[in-house]
């Protein structure tokens, strides 16, 4: 145990955990920009309805006087549209990272998203299309981001700390929707420049600034930095040396190789839950339980933390229990199903709670918690299969993911059928979902693998992985 502890140790006391952090920061800003929409626009938008659904006991009116006279199904497309961009150009964005590199992949996802952020108000004014189409730009540019940091952090890390190494630098997307929602709460609630636009110009502006810190102050690899030690250069080289001999992606064996659909399974059934909690929370508050958008930040930002928590901390765990266990594949199975099925046991409790906010919003977080358990196996076992590929393969598993996006609000219409203010059709969609996540951490168990295949080295050097 002393040993496994003395490995996590030394990562957080190193020059190398730094670049995790940075990436971290960066994931975060942009899900900031990425997720303050889904909070301010319940108040973009002009509404006026009553909740005639006595479930809670009461009736609720809903009286909002927004800028814009959306309706729900206009409402759907504008949060949806990013996906299209960001689903349909993550596998480019894969080959970009592979080709460029990490560094410079980041550098272009964020500055061009930080830009069209600072846009959106002008362009909600201009006309709900032009919103529409510049969200779908702004989802294409951010898409190479997450290849891009899985091409980074594996120059960066030991086999040894991957799951740690990649879940911190994961784990800005849910630092950043956690600061996101009370924050749009907040600035869109002001009358200030209408409020609702405040967010987008805040979050903008710091992606520029981090797009600028993060050129100067990060580099490709270790061994190009001035500030790395000789002796951690030398611990990292193995990296160095194994990725310059990278040839031509091997397409068909990279897609016949079954253990890259354990990623993929696994990823269905955690984006789905993630997808509806970030894009549907605020209007589960507001039309059923009746929560004002001033709380909703505030409430919405919880799950996050959750998920943040549970990220950081199965990290961790992980590679300390494959140190003590020397089964990288069993510890990835147990972590990722104890995180499924904990996920769907808490989400089907939702309706027992009644009209109790606080309460729906501790169950969706706890359950988070367990989902942020099962995510923390997706990245670090993409990049110790695929170590000279790591971008394209992680950007066919996100091509995966983000599809949900775009259908997670078109899934709710479907399963409210009409009864938006309705607990009880609500529920149905968190049981379909829970169904989904326990059948896909049966399909990552089945298919998982930790071992490299030969094919993925040209000089057919072996990675060195612990366990099998």
């Amino acid at each position: 145990m002393t040993s496994s502890t003395s490995i996590i140790a030394q990562l957080f006391c190193s020059r190398r955990i730094w670049v995790s952090i940075m990436a971290s920061l960066g994931l975060g800003i942009l899900y900031a920009m990425r997720a303050c929409l889904s909070v301010a626009i319940v108040k973009m938008t002009n509404k006026i309805s009553t909740n005639n659904d006595t479930e809670c006991g009461n009736h609720v009116t809903t009286n909002r006087s927004g800028e814009f006279d959306w309706d729900e199904n206009l409402q759907s497309n504008v949060l949806s549209a990013f996906f299209y961009g960001y689903a349909f150009f993550q596998i480019p964005g894969g080959l970009l990272a592979d080709k460029i590199g990490g560094k410079n992949t980041i550098f272009i996802a964020t500055l061009g998203s930080s830009i069209l952020c600072l846009v959106t108000p002008i362009s909600a004014h201009i006309n709900v299309y032009f919103l529409i189409f510049i969200r779908i730009v702004e989802g294409s540019i951010e898409a190479p981001f997450y290849p891009g940091a899985c091409v980074v952090l594996n120059e960066w890390c030991t086999s040894f700390e991957r799951t740690a190494f990649v879940s911190i630098g994961l784990s800005g997307a849910y630092l950043g929707t956690i600061i996101s929602q009370p924050i749009t709460g907040y600035l869109s609630s002001l009358q200030f420049n209408g409020g609702w636009p405040l967010p987008f110009y805040l979050f903008g502006t710091l992606g520029i600034l981090w797009s600028i810190a993060w050129l100067c102050l990060v580099t490709e690899n270790p061994q190009n930095n001035n500030f790395v030690s000789e002796k951690e250069k030398i611990l990292l080289r193995k990296n160095f040396d194994i990725n310059k001999t990278k040839s031509s992606i091997p397409w068909l064996k990279m897609l016949t190789h079954f253990p890259l659909y354990a990623s993929i399974a696994g990823i269905v059934g955690i984006s789905l839950i993630f997808y509806l909690v970030l894009n549907m929370l605020p209007t589960y508050l507001s039309e059923v339980l009746g929560t004002e958008i001033t709380s909703n930040g505030f409430l919405n930002a919880l799950p996050f933390v959750m998920m943040y928590l549970g990220l950081i901390s199965a990290g961790i765990l992980t590679d300390l229990c494959i140190k003590m266990f020397n089964s990288a594949r069993t510890v990835r199975i147990a972590f990722f199903l104890i995180g499924a099925i904990g996920s769907s046991l808490l989400i089907n409790f939702i309706e027992m709670t009644g009209c109790h906010a606080f309460s729906v919003v501790l169950l969706i977080s706890f359950s988070l918690f367990f989902i942020g358990t099962s995510f923390a196996q997706i990245g670090p076992n993409l990049i110790e299969l695929y170590p000279l590929y790591s971008g394209i393969a992680y950007g066919i598993m996100n091509t995966v993911s983000n599809i949900q996006g775009i259908f997670s609000p078109y899934f709710v219409d479907i399963f409210t059928n009409g009864h938006i203010h309705s607990r009880r059709y609500w529920q149905y969609m968190f049981t379909c979902g829970s169904i989904i996540l326990i059948i896909s951490g049966l399909l990552f168990a089945l298919l998982l693998r930790v071992v490299p295949p030969e094919w993925v080295f040209e000089n057919k050097e072996n990675d060195k992985v612990v366990g099998s």
